[in-house]
């Protein structure tokens, strides 16, 4: 069993600092937190919101996430919650990327995570403050069979979720429809790729380098990525540098070229280029849009 941290914390002093936990589970009880900054980290995230409310900055969308209902999103996507209403608490769960993807949920309801889409519950559920407040309890015994039980308990309530319903809320910017083909017995290869251009993206990389961790032919490589995550891996590798840059735009002070070259782009025309045709608008637009929003 993978190795469960009770309390993750993570240091909102440093906005895109990779945060060394991404194999590890965690959970946090809490009252919402203010963040200076934008943050990512390479776990699932699931949240509960228990008499309160919360605005977040996420991809450069101002959201709001309501109180009661489960929401899921891939925390690789720049965050950062900068307002609260109510005086409740919040629940954090931090689920491994790899383990999430071996529990075998609905292939779409995966791909919209891993596309980037927070997805929230159509069902709201009173029970879910006493079972959170049961497995806080359970954690904290460390007792290893009831922590496995909490693992299996979430992963259901997880399931419950994906076929109850739930709806997006269109943080992605491009939607699709059900997947075609069923992606899981592919989910070990994506989650490599991913991995490997989780670490790489802000260097000068190739489809050969990322195919070659898995042993595929790089052919093969890329229809499985695409099948999986709707896009290319290079329009991938370009979205992780686009949001690499987004953060920095938001959270920094740091010129336009600066920006580019720390996150990965070989040139300023080509961040610019790549900018304007995905976000439609300059890097300095997005970043004025962007202050007016987190103002």
């Amino acid at each position: 069993m993978q190795e469960w941290l009770q309390r993750i914390i993570f240091d909102y002093s440093s906005p895109l600092t990779r945060q060394g936990n991404e194999d590890k589970f965690g959970f946090r009880i809490h009252s919402p937190d203010v963040m200076p900054h934008s943050h990512w980290h390479g776990h699932i995230e699931v949240n509960f919101l228990f008499n309160c409310e919360a605005e977040y900055l996420m991809n450069g969308r101002k959201i709001y996430l309501p109180q009661g209902r489960m929401i899921l999103f891939w925390a690789s996507i720049p965050h950062q919650m900068t307002a609260s209403v109510g005086d409740g608490y919040m629940v954090n769960i931090y689920i491994p990327l790899q383990a999430f993807q071996q529990w075998k949920f609905p292939s779409e309801f995966i791909g919209a995570l891993l596309r980037g889409e927070v997805l929230v519950a159509e069902q709201c559920h009173a029970a879910d403050v006493a079972l959170t407040q049961l497995w806080d309890k359970d954690l904290a015994q460390k007792n290893d069979a009831l922590t496995a039980q909490v693992v299996s308990e979430i992963r259901g309530r997880i399931r419950r979720m994906s076929v109850e319903g739930y709806q997006t809320l269109g943080v992605s910017d491009k939607t699709t429809g059900k997947e075609q083909k069923n992606p899981v017995a592919g989910l070990s290869h994506i989650d490599t790729m991913l991995r490997y251009i989780a670490d790489h993206y802000d260097q000068k990389i190739t489809i050969p380098d990322v195919a070659a961790v898995t042993g595929l032919h790089p052919n093969y490589a890329m229809k499985l990525f695409h099948r999986v995550m709707k896009i290319s891996i290079k329009q991938y590798i370009n979205r992780l540098r686009l949001l690499h840059a987004q953060a920095l735009l938001v959270d920094t002070e740091q010129g336009v070229l600066t920006i580019a070259i720390e996150a990965g782009f070989g040139s300023i025309s080509r961040f610019y280029d790549i900018f304007q045709q995905e976000l439609q608008m300059t890097p300095q637009q997005y970043r004025n849009k962007t202050q007016k929003i987190s103002a």
